[in-house]
């Protein structure tokens, strides 16, 4: 299947955002999608893909095999945005607590807006407005691709930063000890900032081995220190884990594979390569 670039992508997405703003009216709307309404801006790429059904993550339910969704679990959303993959997972996890973070003002306002639109799925989320990382230097990151404002955008992605509560970044140590509880599943969507973010975690990951779910975009590593293979390297070796594509299929060759994805992102599932078994029913 041919995979656009993510330059390509927003591209595309200004077209189709021009054409339904005209025809449909004013940008922001309530839209729903598998039973549960969001609060949308036509203008916003994110919110634009989610409009088109194609920003749900669906891929990402298939987590739905490895985990009990009848049981009572602890999932991690890290990079919630508006709440794209929060919300579809209190739907799915009746009996789980979903743990939402989202670092900058802008999209998570947007969070707590669509958190608030669907009330029982409220009842199993706690948003928190943190940026989990090792690092107390950042001051904004990435959540919107806005298709008409003038702020200086990412020369590949074309986001643009927003700023974040940095009077509260934390590390994913310091997350998971105040949840006191064992985390099952692990959702990254960061920006390149992957790697700061696990070895934030690294003291429970290796206690408690969860799933993880993490975009995976080489463009946005830069310097010796931020590096693909410095990630991939940390995952196999420190952390122990395997790279698996959504459909759970292990990709053996990763540093190879990531070298084809280029100037776009791609979504794999990490699993600890002790909890291997549990996939043989899928393979």
């Amino acid at each position: 299947m041919f995979k656009l670039l993510t330059s390509q992508k927003i591209f595309l997405a200004s077209i189709i955002s021009k054409f339904l703003v005209f025809f449909f009216g004013p940008e922001k709307k309530i839209v729903k999608r598998n039973n549960i309404n969001y609060k949308i801006d036509l203008n916003e790429g994110v919110d634009l893909g989610l409009f088109l059904n194609i920003k749900l993550e669906k891929k990402i339910l298939n987590l739905t095999k490895l985990l009990d969704k009848n049981k009572k679990l602890n999932l991690v959303d890290i990079g919630a945005n508006f709440g794209s993959v929060t919300l579809p997972l209190a739907k799915i996890f009746k009996k789980s607590k979903i743990f939402s973070i989202e670092p900058t003002y802008y999209a998570y306002e947007k969070l707590i807006t669509n958190v608030n639109l669907n009330p029982e799925l409220k009842k199993r989320i706690k948003t928190i407005n943190s940026l989990i990382n090792s690092s107390k230097k950042t001051r904004k990151v990435y959540s919107s691709w806005n298709f008409t404002n003038s702020d200086k955008k990412h020369k590949i992605h074309l986001g643009s930063l927003k700023k974040i509560n940095n009077k509260n970044i934390i590390s994913l140590n310091q997350l998971i000890k105040k949840i006191n509880k064992k985390v099952d599943f692990i959702k990254i969507d960061v920006d390149g900032f992957e790697l700061k973010v696990l070895r934030s975690g690294k003291k429970y990951i290796k206690k408690f081995k969860p799933i993880i779910h993490l975009e995976f975009a080489p463009y946005l590593y830069t310097g010796s220190n931020n590096t693909p293979r410095g990630l991939i390297n940390f995952i196999k070796n420190e952390l122990n884990y395997n790279f698996y594509n959504e459909d759970f299929k292990e990709i053996k060759e990763i540093n190879n594979y990531i070298k084809n994805i280029k100037k776009r992102s791609e979504n794999f599932f990490l699993i600890n390569n002790k909890d291997t078994k549990s996939l043989k029913k899928l393979i």
